[in-house]
């Protein structure tokens, strides 16, 4: 089972790619993946406190299950004024 993690914005200037394919095991919630990629990415912006997610181009909770195949944002932050 894999699922692609595309990078956006200075997420995808950092990592030095636009997607990567990661492999999982069954059962692997967004959150664990988030995990895995603090881990093997460290250099990558993300907010401790509010990281948000599209799982196949629609937001989603951090708990998801994911499936073979999904396609996963961790959306950048956005400021404004």
């Amino acid at each position: 089972m894999y699922v692609s993690v595309t990078f956006l914005g200075l997420q995808r200037a950092r990592a030095q790619t636009d997607q990567i394919q990661v492999p999982l095991a069954r059962e692997t919630r967004v959150v664990d993946l988030l995990s895995y990629i603090r881990e093997s990415y460290p250099h990558l912006p993300f907010l401790d406190d509010g990281v948000l997610v599209a799982v196949n181009n629609k937001l989603s909770s951090m708990e998801r299950v994911l499936k073979n195949k999904d396609n996963v944002t961790f959306l950048p932050f956005l400021g404004g004024g």
